[in-house]
């Protein structure tokens, strides 16, 4: 068992030695990205726990992903690095919306997520309330660390 909060608070992943596989429930998916479920789902939680399946792949030489929702995805190590890279996008998606004048989660939903079915966007939104926090927070530990 693999602690992996992020999409919830509460997410765990399960390691198959025998199968080389890792069930990930929700924090990896068959089809599509992970909901970053905001208040409960933390992205930088979220982060840490992609990084952490991702070593885990590779130092048990797990293969195969098998998600709580969609097919079973039979190259780990690219699918992790695949999300890993998606979020860091998603992410200067929303510092540019945010610089751009958004101002609430919708209006920065508007911006990042124009060319996703609308009926997604409540989804979306609480993706982009964890990001939103993580840029906050994220700005906080700078100026902290300036000793402002």
């Amino acid at each position: 068992m693999v602690g992996t909060p992020g999409h919830t608070g509460d997410s765990l992943s399960f390691v198959v030695p025998a199968e080389r596989a890792v069930l990930t429930g929700d924090t990896v998916l068959g089809r599509g990205t992970t909901v970053v479920a905001h208040p409960d789902g933390e992205l930088g939680a979220y982060l840490g726990s992609l990084r952490r399946l991702r070593n885990l792949a590779e130092e048990q030489n797990v293969e195969a992903i098998w998600p709580g929702h969609g097919p079973v995805l039979d190259q780990a190590l690219p699918v992790l690095d695949y999300y890993l890279t998606h979020r860091a996008e998603r992410l200067e998606q929303v510092r540019e919306a945010v610089a751009a004048g958004a101002r609430e989660p919708i209006d920065v939903v508007r911006r990042v997520y124009a060319d996703v079915d609308e009926q997604l966007w409540p989804a979306a939104e609480l993706s982009v309330r964890a990001q939103l926090e993580y840029l906050k927070q994220e700005a906080a530990s700078e100026l902290s660390g300036r000793g402002a």
